[in-house]
């Protein structure tokens, strides 16, 4: 999955990349070796969650950095960048991203295909 995210990681002061479940939980976290959730231990990212309800993008800017959150069909895409990352590219390349996450999640066998 970590192909996936190769663009947007590649961007000028573009630091990580979090995929989160609807329920908080998380998907992907490129800080992991691994690509998975089993790096660092989050645990309230569902109380951010709720607090953006159905907001479809929002934009943390924090005196050392920057955090771009961003709906998609099962969750949110977050990239945490420093100050002077390109939040115009970082969006640009999130727009092209998100349908390549929402198809590879749709597609389960035979159930994604018979679903309407």
């Amino acid at each position: 999955m970590r192909e996936t995210f190769n663009d947007v990681l590649s961007i000028n002061g573009v630091s990580a990349i979090i995929l989160l479940a609807q329920d908080g939980k998380i998907l992907f976290d490129s800080t992991d070796g691994k690509g998975s959730g089993s790096g660092l231990n989050y645990s309230h990212w569902k109380k951010l969650l709720d607090v953006m309800n159905n907001a479809r993008e929002a934009d943390f800017v924090f005196e050392n950095g920057r955090i771009y959150l961003r709906k998609t069909a099962d969750g949110y895409l977050m990239v945490c960048m420093q100050s002077h990352a390109s939040i115009a590219m970082v969006k640009l390349n999130c727009d092209i991203l998100l349908p390549q996450i929402n198809s590879t999640k749709s597609s389960k066998g035979l159930k994604g295909f018979f679903k309407r």
